[in-house]
């Protein structure tokens, strides 16, 4: 019999002489909505419902299954301790929630209540998670790596050395393909497609900040303050309960009129004008938008039907007798006119 210094000599080689298998990572898009499992079959427990277009990291793969990895932003008050060695997180709502490319940002997959989670980082009310485990293979589709990094600004761009040049050291032109980072050494956060003209506001190692002048799409506009929720839908406040209440809400709707609000509104002070909309658009329901009297007179010279965005904060998830909305509104604007 080995003497125990010995045995345990002997344990330790065999472990080192067959390491466990690691796999190569790839990216993968999700390429239609798809189910998160458990484990690689299609009975197993259900974490979430990833939607399409949403980037997984993968590994192991297993009869057509990837073992894939999920991140995103989840709202911290729906989170609780998870009490497991393995996880730090665990979804408390029953309807489950949101997991988000950023707080407040885009809706990449909805978990569902239960779902375990790693915890990453922390962003103010938002917490940035991570969880792995099996997508059907079928549904993904795989990416190419990363390309090369552009030249840097200086290396693409000589102004003309005349002495009428209008030139300074700190206009630029960027070629397309050029890459913009959040922060030197940081992630992509996009890439031009076109030349575009850039100002320099600052150089350090070898990195410069850059201005770049262009347009986009209102409706893909975020408000920078991450309070705010975007993509909640009106059934969500409704069957919610509380957890909304006080909650700041994006929402497109559609003037209907503004009104007074008698006895038979419980949860409106009689006498409080409020804005009668439909939506949040495209749904077809209605919620109640509380206004002060100079938000009343604003609202009470735009036609009916004009298509508004608001801010609102929620009052009352559901009202009593028509299961409405109540909100309590923080800002608008004016989208299109009937």
């Amino acid at each position: 019999m080995l003497p125990p210094s010995r045995f345990l000599l002997a344990i330790l080689l065999v472990t080192t002489a067959f390491p466990a298998p690691v796999f190569a990572q790839r990216r993968y898009r999700v390429a239609t909505d798809e189910n998160l499992r458990l484990e690689p079959a299609a009975d197993a427990a259900l974490l979430a419902r990833v939607n399409a277009q949403t980037e997984v990291r993968g590994d192991e793969e297993r009869g057509g299954w990837v073992h894939a990895t999920l991140e995103g932003w989840i709202w911290a008050a729906s989170t609780r301790a998870a009490g497991n060695g393995d996880f730090d997180l665990r979804v408390i709502p029953p309807e489950g929630e949101n997991l988000r490319a950023e707080p407040n940002g885009r809706v990449v997959a909805r978990l569902q209540s239960g779902t375990l989670l790693n915890r990453v980082g922390r962003r103010g009310d938002w917490i940035q998670v991570r969880r792995a485990a099996w997508m059907w293979g079928r549904s993904l589709t795989v990416l190419e790596p990363p390309a090369a990094r552009a030249p840097t600004p200086s290396t693409v761009a000589t102004p003309p050395s005349t002495a009428t040049s209008s030139a300074t050291l700190d206009r630029y032109v960027l070629p397309p393909g050029t890459r913009l980072f959040g922060k030197p050494d940081g992630d992509t956060v996009g890439a031009l497609v076109t030349r575009a003209p850039a100002r320099v506001l600052a150089r350090t190692d070898g990195w410069a900040r850059v201005l770049v002048e262009a347009w986009v799409r209102e409706d893909g506009l975020i408000p920078a303050d991450d309070s705010v929720l975007e993509g909640i839908t009106a059934a969500e406040v409704r069957g919610s309960g509380t957890a909304y209440v006080g909650r700041t809400l994006r929402w497109t709707v559609e003037l209907i009129a503004v009104q007074v609000a008698d006895e038979l509104r419980k949860e409106i002070s009689a006498g409080q004008r409020y804005m009668l909309a439909r939506g949040p658009l495209p749904e077809l329901g209605f919620v109640y938008v509380l206004l002060t009297e100079a938000q009343a007179a604003a609202v009470a010279r735009l036609q009916p039907l004009t298509r508004l965005t608001i801010l609102g904060r929620v009052r009352t998830a559901r009202s009593r007798y028509l299961g409405n909305p109540v909100l309590d509104l923080v800002a608008f604007a004016v989208d299109e006119q009937p």
